[in-house]
């Protein structure tokens, strides 16, 4: 035996992890994050190579099939766990090349917006500011940001003036950049053809060429007048010329903040939206622009299941996972527990501030804006609080009015107090009438002692009728065995226990409560209820593939809060990595988050992660 267990261990220890089988090494790689990592052990061997891409062929396919469930798991990284961390902000441009997540812009409340561009190795978990060289962008708010080759390409945008500068307008940009990664250089580019200035649009890649659609701008021919668009131009990227595509009617309605998603090389599909420059229109329709021959053809799609549909796509960016589209919103269910902040505030024309003021300044005066505090108005439940039911009564005894209770005079037991009588007597002064000596100031003691005898009668009543209960079971329980007792006076044994029992009842009493001179009711804390982000999953599986159906459906969300999930935000942002989405940033959408929790800032730097359940092998 000894001979056969050195050999059983010589041959474990000569055993290396090329002797796993397939299926426990794809395990082992699954545990690394799927980026740089897992993409260094495609080196190692072809077999290594190989485990490495079905890693990462069967991480996207279970993502894709986590979103089709609902099954999905929300992981944070909180920003003191980053160091250095980004600075908190909201409609900022965000898209992921290679390993990383690179965020550029973005503004917050107090009308500040950044020009700085941040990176965030998703293999890591790190967040990396790099220091470029060369011709940086204008601090700027919602821009768009696309990866290309090795560069990223920033257009268009918005900034707003400085406060003390009140007779100045939105200021929007036409201007291109180039981020070279390599050279970690910022590149302003001079096309040729220009689109006017324009912020809040669309913008993807197609082959060589960059598409943008819609947005907010300002054209000469309207007098430099903020306007809706829903025109289409493309960037050339090798030669650097603009032209207007040409497209067919009918067309979607011109607007802004939609989303735009590519299906493959030659169509897109247009998301939400939202019109708010005379009348404020968000839209929850969806298109498909075919981008073939000299003049592109639109296709409105029917939506189904609307009633599953994410609200205020607009504020909420979709991202596209396989054959599903993803957006992050507060549950219909949700809606009427709080008042929407940013989506009650999207008219462009403050009162305060000059026409064309952007979401930020809106945002910061609806927050000046006084708030009902009632507990039963607007529909919204609540009780009646008791302060009011106090003052009530203590303006009915100020009056003289006799106050209803139970008679003192016949069946009453002997047992209060002295402060007992001195509350009989001045209740029965009170019942007097105009003639009565007693303050009005103590008509509140006054009340508040006889609903103490109320009480003391209430329990003894209540005690007093258990006893008889029990004296009747004692008199005709075993009745038949019973002797005559009528010669022997010492009392009987049951009136010792009922005698017992009234002593018991009789110390359970309730003490009466200590007199107060102002007796006021404690506020109640106000409990703030929770909406937290639900996902809302379209697919789109009709129009994939080869697939010519003309409708999409939105799928029936899990109800209920999933566990980890982040309270609500809108603006923020929603990029696909590798078998994961990442959410960044975003600023709160609940008014009462800001009333009642002062110390919470309303703008996030956090990172959010949504992943589907481990394996477990």
């Amino acid at each position: 035996m000894d001979v056969i267990h050195q050999s059983l261990r010589q041959q474990t220890l000569r055993s290396t992890i090329e002797d796993l089988p397939d299926e426990v090494l794809e395990f082992i790689l699954g545990l690394l994050p799927p980026y740089k990592d897992l993409q260094n052990c495609k080196t190692v061997c072809k077999r290594w190579y190989n485990c490495a891409e079905n890693v990462l062929r069967k991480t996207s396919m279970k993502l894709v099939k986590a979103v089709g469930e609902f099954n999905i798991l929300w992981k944070k990284i909180a920003p003191t766990d980053l160091l250095p961390t980004i600075t908190r902000r909201f409609s900022h441009a965000a898209c992921i090349l290679d390993n990383n997540m690179y965020i550029f812009g973005g503004c917050t409340t107090n009308a500040t917006s950044f020009n700085d561009l941040w990176r965030f190795d998703l293999s890591k978990r790190q967040w990396v500011r790099p220091l470029a060289t060369g011709t940086y962008p204008v601090p700027k708010a919602y821009t768009s940001m696309v990866s290309y080759k090795d560069f990223l390409i920033v257009f268009g945008g918005w900034t707003y003036p400085s406060l003390s500068q009140y007779y100045q307008n939105v200021t929007m940009f036409n201007d291109i950049h180039f981020y070279c990664v390599s050279t970690n250089k910022w590149i302003l580019i001079n096309a040729t053809n220009s689109p006017p200035p324009m912020a809040g649009h669309s913008a993807c890649i197609r082959d060589n060429e960059m598409v943008v659609f819609g947005g907010l701008v300002m054209s000469p021919a309207q007098n430099y007048q903020i306007q809706c668009s829903n025109d289409v131009w493309v960037l050339d990227l090798t030669t650097l010329n603009w032209k207007k595509q040409a497209t067919t009617k009918p067309r979607p309605s011109p607007r802004y903040a939609q989303s735009l998603v590519p299906l493959d090389s030659d169509k897109v599909m247009l998301l939400g939206g939202v019109q708010t420059l005379h009348n404020r229109f968000v839209y929850s329709d969806c298109w498909i622009l075919t981008m073939k021959g000299p003049t592109w053809t639109w296709k409105e799609l029917a939506v189904k299941n609307k009633e599953w549909a994410a609200a205020n796509i607009w504020c909420n960016p979709a991202c596209r996972v396989g054959d599903k589209i993803v957006s992050l919103s507060r549950t219909r269910y949700g809606w009427n527990c709080a008042k929407p902040l940013v989506t009650s505030a999207v008219r462009l024309s403050a009162l305060s501030r000059p026409e064309g003021a952007p979401v930020s300044v809106r945002v910061e005066q609806s927050l000046q804006r006084p708030l009902d505090r009632d507990q039963n108005i607007n529909g919204r439940r609540g009780v009646l609080p008791r302060q009011a039911l106090n003052a009530a009564r203590q303006q009915l005894n100020q009056s003289n009015e006799p106050v209803a209770g139970p008679s003192h005079e016949q069946g009453r037991i002997p047992i209060f107090n002295a402060s007992d009588e001195n509350a009989s007597s001045n209740a029965n002064n009170a019942a007097a009438g105009p003639s009565s000596d007693i303050k009005p100031s103590g008509s509140a003691l006054d009340l508040g002692r006889k609903e103490s005898i109320l009480r003391r009668n209430k329990n003894k009543n209540k005690g007093m009728k258990i006893v008889r209960q029990l004296q009747e079971a004692n008199k005709y329980r075993m009745a038949a065995f019973a002797c005559d007792n009528s010669l022997n006076t010492a009392p009987p044994e049951n009136d010792l226990i009922n005698q017992r029992q009234i002593a018991h009842l009789e110390n359970r009493r309730e003490e009466p409560p200590a007199e107060v001179e102002n007796p006021q009711r404690q506020p109640a804390v106000k409990k703030i209820k929770r909406n937290t982000l639900t996902m809302h999953v379209l697919d789109i599986s009709t129009v994939l593939n080869g697939n010519s159906f003309n409708y999409v459906s939105w799928l029936c969300p899990r109800l209920g809060e999933t566990t980890g999930a982040p309270e609500e935000l809108v603006m923020y942002s929603l990029v696909k990595g590798n078998g994961e989405l990442i959410m960044f940033g975003g600023v709160h959408n609940d008014i009462s988050i800001l009333n009642y929790s002062q110390h919470q800032s309303m703008y996030s730097n956090s990172l959010h992660f949504i992943t589907p359940p481990r394996d477990i092998i």
